[in-house]
């Protein structure tokens, strides 16, 4: 990986041991020796601690260091960053388990810390991971945080981060797939994948036809390390949907059914209703990743990839 200015400054992964952030530390290991991922890369949570490595299959599993995040400012006051990678943030699920006002509260903490490492580190390449949840947000006059306090709160760290390093890039998730998957129950294909692993049925209890853009977060990490180490930069736009295929849930189910050899899907959707629509035009990121010389995994690809995370143990989530 060389480009000018990226060879020697330390790189960053924020949000580093979530399902992202696991996947951006995997794909960064098979691009750099483990001595110069030693060196350079700084990885930061919400609390201190450490993961296993994970990208050297020829050495055993060792051990990295997560600092807190709170300490990422200090450093890019003391350090040269040359990349920073962002992946922390609390997720929509969590809104109820914190409640509203410490929910708020943290992931503006989060925004401003890294706003605070970019603003002492401004030599430094930035990509925000962020999600769909923000884009309807973008014609929006006065967004009410209470009625949609994530996609509110993404669409906000989206342009302060912008506005203090205009030449970063957000890519806006919507529906992920990959090996690093964490609580898998919570998502459609994780829960699909579990009942084909204990060779039950797919169950849909939806009334609508359910309609997800879907990209693999290995895919999404390894567009993210060749664009944070890229000489020119070429986007026409700062912010990007990483989708690269849509489907819906029947469909996903039903190739799920036909990859395990399943019972049938059960289903309980009207296919004539109104679907619950979650998705993304895919071809401005596939014509990115083309300039990378990346190809996309397709949809069944995907779907193997996630389900080798589920069953194998060395991509299980090692934290302390």
């Amino acid at each position: 990986m060389n480009s000018s200015g990226t060879e020697h400054g330390l790189l960053v992964i924020t949000g580093a041991t979530g399902w992202v952030g696991r996947t951006a530390v995997y794909e960064l290991q098979r691009s750099l020796l483990p001595e110069q991922f030693i060196e350079r890369v700084r990885l930061f949570a919400s609390r201190s601690g450490s993961i296993l490595s994970t990208g050297y299959s020829d050495l055993a599993p060792f051990s990295i260091p997560v600092f807190s995040l709170k300490d990422l400012p200090d450093l890019a006051a003391s350090e040269s960053l040359s990349a920073i990678l962002h992946t922390a943030f609390l997720t929509r699920d969590r809104v109820e388990q914190v409640g509203l006002d410490d929910y708020v509260a943290t992931n503006r903490w989060i925004t401003a810390q890294v706003a605070s490492a970019l603003t002492a580190s401004p030599q430094a390449r930035a990509l925000v991971i962020s999600s769909g949840a923000a884009a309807v947000h973008d014609q929006a006059l006065g967004p009410d945080l209470a009625s949609d306090p994530y996609g509110v709160l993404k669409w906000e760290e989206e342009q302060l981060l912008l506005s203090l390093l205009p030449t970063s890039l957000v890519l806006r998730l919507y529906a992920l797939s990959g090996q690093f998957i964490r609580e898998p129950s919570r998502f459609a294909l994780g829960d699909f994948l579990l009942k084909a692993l204990s060779n039950q049925p797919i169950r849909l209890d939806s009334p609508n036809p359910v309609l997800r853009s879907y990209a693999n977060a290995s895919d999404i990490t390894t567009f993210a390390w060749r664009w944070l180490f890229k000489n020119n930069i070429d986007n026409p736009s700062n912010i990007l949907a990483a989708t690269s295929c849509t489907t819906n849930l029947f469909d996903l189910a039903s190739l799920i059914t036909r990859l395990y050899d399943l019972p049938p899907v059960q289903s309980t959707i009207d296919q004539a209703a109104v679907p619950n629509s979650y998705i993304a035009e895919s071809e401005p990121f596939l014509i990115a990743m083309k300039k990378q010389n990346l190809v996309p995994m397709t949809m069944e690809q995907q779907v193997i990839d996630t389900a080798e995370g589920l069953t194998n143990s060395e991509h299980a989530t090692h934290s302390r």
